[in-house]
């Protein structure tokens, strides 16, 4: 019998007292390692450790298992747990047990979490920077040269030539959107990422964008379909790194089909939060695979299946998410179709600047839009 049902309850009322306003990045979770409550200074640093599966999804492998079992016997447990390549997290897990029941665990996060970012450059941010200073410049080269070439090749016969720059061009595009994710989730994974957040019509953003994608996807045969409120709705978001979200999201809707596959989006206002759903009637996923699908780089099932992609894509939806203060859902049944759910909270804040939202017709006409990099593994990119 329990003697002291509250007691969970009160490690929080506790934790909540003593460390909010700490520097110390402190968690407490669950007997299941489940994220309950985490201080500002953590949520400033990693915001998806506000979500109940942050701490495990830091760990190489999705299993804690081997972790709780050392807990449950009360003994601490201390590791660098690598997040990316080159970062990883200073940590010591505490149990809290009660009547030899593990009933929750408190995790301290040091330095490592954001590479120190108040002492300036941090080892991970210096490696993300040259990184992406390193990719960009060739890139630029390569989409200025074809397209000089593609300029000389239109006035001339020389179709096969054309379609060789067709095929270059296309996949430079598809370099240029891995690259800047695997830069992206690099910086939210290690801390050193923030949201340039502005006040704008929240339906009108994905209106723009669903009437822009819906004009790429049926090139590859797939409608897309938007049921979006007219109402106008304010809302304090980052529009580059949100429309990344969602077309991330219509390139797997895309990526991912079968015969009759079509793409419905859906956003509605759902008290204090904006929902938004992509639904698609492709291949669907596979039940085992589901627990794994958000995590960075996954790409193969249990069994060493090709999964497909660089197993980055999710990673970001659910970084920004998480940025933005919501949450992500996933249902999904082989065969049928999978949606994808993600929620923003609706608040302005009146300090920052205000947002036009783009129509579609703005992104089909910026060759380097979002639209077309985010696309680029599924539709024919534009030439240069």
């Amino acid at each position: 019998m329990d003697n002291n049902p509250n007691r969970f309850e009160n490690l929080i009322a506790s934790a909540e007292n003593v460390l909010e306003c700490k520097d110390l990045a402190v968690v407490v979770t669950d007997e299941h390692l489940k994220c309950c409550w985490a201080n500002a200074e953590t949520l400033r640093r990693m915001p998806t450790l506000a979500l109940p599966d942050g701490i495990i999804d830091l760990f190489v492998k999705n299993d804690p298992s081997p972790i709780i079992d050392q807990l449950k016997g009360g003994i601490p447990f201390f590791r660098d747990l690598p997040t990316e390549p080159f970062n990883s997290i200073h940590s010591c897990f505490i149990p809290m047990i009660e009547n030899d029941v593990l009933y929750a665990c408190i995790i301290i996060l040091g330095n490592g979490l954001s590479g120190d970012v108040q002492s300036g450059q941090p080892e991970a941010m210096s490696i993300i920077t040259a990184f992406s200073n390193e990719y960009k410049l060739p890139l630029t080269i390569i989409f200025s040269t074809l397209g000089l070439m593609a300029r000389r090749l239109e006035s001339s016969e020389d179709e096969t030539m054309l379609d060789y720059v067709r095929l270059i061009t296309h996949n430079c595009y598809r370099m240029l959107r891995l690259s800047n994710n695997i830069a992206a989730i690099a910086r939210y994974r290690s801390g050193v990422s923030a949201l340039r957040r502005r006040n704008g019509d929240i339906f009108q953003f994905f209106s723009g964008l669903c009437s822009a994608a819906a004009v790429l996807t049926a090139s590859i045969g797939i409608p897309l379909e938007a049921e979006i409120p007219q109402e106008r709705l304010f809302v304090s978001f980052d529009p580059q790194k949100l429309s990344t979200v969602f077309l991330n999201l219509i390139s797997n809707a895309c990526k991912y089909t079968c015969e009759g596959n079509r793409i419905k989006v859906k956003a509605e206002a759902h008290g204090s939060q904006v929902v938004v759903a992509v639904t698609d009637k492709g291949a669907g996923i596979n039940p085992e695979l589901l627990q794994y699908i958000f995590k960075p780089y996954f790409t193969r099932d249990p069994e060493g299946g090709l999964y497909g992609g660089a197993g980055i894509g999710l990673s970001l939806v659910k970084c920004v998410v998480a940025l933005h203060g919501g949450t992500v859902a996933v249902r999904s049944e082989p065969g049928t179709g999978t949606t994808v759910a993600f929620t923003i909270p609706v608040r302005v804040d009146s300090s920052l600047p205000d947002y036009v939202a783009e129509n579609g017709a703005d992104y089909l006409a910026d060759r380097f839009s979002p639209l077309f990099v985010e696309l680029s593994d599924v539709c024919q990119a534009p030439l240069p």
